[in-house]
């Protein structure tokens, strides 16, 4: 049974999302301390919970799709009314972290994110092909929630900055993963922007993307006054060789390869920025 819940949630993905919560906690207060908490677990259970939902909305396409077919629901080891109920119950204990954190405004923000994520972009993803515009906008929205939380407004350069990063950050990430998969997709029924401009066409716009990403997270260095040397060689470092993967997708079309490395990419990224936040 945990072993499907973990699935149902996409567990591993919903805590990485929950990790954007703490890098714009740290970023905004140069602080980790107890009351980024609630705001973490809020976070976290809203994920897990969108996400049993929306495998509860594609559990028919899922069935179509090698990736996906042994899911908890196409596979057939968890039943409708279960995963529901499970669902239910991790968006309920967002809500009420939500409410303890930032009161109703944080139950509005949770509900918006509801809709965006189960009412606007799922179906969207069975009807155009550009309804990773909804993901990525969703992508912003945990370290938005961690920048508050902090008691930073939002309308701060650093959290303009930052939102930017992840915004761009997420749409290679979803434009890789179509790359590698659009066949599969096609046969469930989505529409396709793979398709749409063409593989080799599609590869030379998601590389653009890749180097946009780069220089978002290069702009981060400044913004935050990074001025240790350490902290700028590792950062250097980073930089160059996902410079270095990104220069090989058009000859290799290495799509899954580029798609984890530009996630570690973001990942050592705001680690690294929390580190020069918090200690130097």
């Amino acid at each position: 049974m945990i072993k499907n819940i973990y699935s149902l949630t996409k567990f591993h993905l919903s805590f990485t999302v929950s990790l954007s919560c703490v890098f714009g906690y740290i970023l905004a207060k140069n602080s980790f301390d107890m009351g980024l908490l609630y705001p973490f677990i809020a976070v976290l259970f809203l994920a897990l919970g969108v996400s049993a939902l929306n495998q509860i909305q594609e559990y028919k396409q899922d069935a179509l799709m090698p990736r996906t077919k042994n899911r908890p629901l196409p596979s057939g080891n968890m039943s409708y009314a279960a995963a529901l109920t499970v669902s239910l119950s991790i968006i309920t204990i967002s809500m009420i972290f939500a409410y303890l954190t930032h009161g109703f405004f944080g139950v509005i923000l949770f509900f918006v994110v509801i809709i965006i994520y189960n009412l606007l972009y799922t179906p969207a993803k069975r009807k155009s092909i550009y309804a990773a515009v909804y993901g990525a906008v969703l992508g912003v929205i945990p370290p938005y929630y961690g920048w508050i939380s902090a008691g930073e407004s939002a309308l701060d350069l650093g959290f303009i900055a930052l939102g930017v990063f992840f915004f761009v950050w997420q749409i290679p990430h979803f434009w890789l993963l179509n790359l590698k998969f659009y066949k599969q997709y096609e046969e469930a029924g989505f529409p396709t922007i793979t398709k749409a401009f063409g593989e080799r066409s599609l590869e030379r716009m998601t590389f653009v993307w890749l180097l946009l990403t780069l220089i978002c997270g290069t702009f981060l260095i400044f913004v935050y006054q990074v001025e240790s040397y350490i902290i700028l060689g590792l950062i250097l470092v980073l930089t160059l060789y996902t410079l270095f993967t990104i220069s090989k997708l058009l000859k290799n079309r290495n799509y899954i390869y580029n798609f984890i490395n530009i996630n570690v990419y973001m990942l050592l990224l705001m680690i690294i920025l929390c580190v020069n936040a918090l200690y130097m």
